[in-house]
């Protein structure tokens, strides 16, 4: 009984890993098609991946703006 639970479980479990091995290589051919561009020069940004970047930069700045004006007028209180 104990081998035939062993043999259940280990099926079950070399499924979860094949599942979560294809869904990890699909995403990541999918980022890489969609942030890069492959060309003569090599590997680069590509325009999406560019503008991503830049509007993260933009939202970082100004998150960390507020933050310190927040901490700074918090001083005299």
């Amino acid at each position: 009984m104990t081998a035939v639970l062993q043999e259940i479980i280990g099926l079950l479990t070399s499924g979860i890993s094949s599942l979560a091995s294809g869904l990890g290589s699909g995403m990541q051919a999918l980022v890489s098609n969609i942030f890069l561009e492959t060309g003569q020069s090599g590997t680069t940004l590509s325009t999406f991946g560019g503008m991503i970047v830049i509007f993260g930069a933009i939202s970082l700045t100004i998150a960390i703006s507020k933050w310190v004006t927040s901490w700074l007028t918090s001083w005299g209180n």
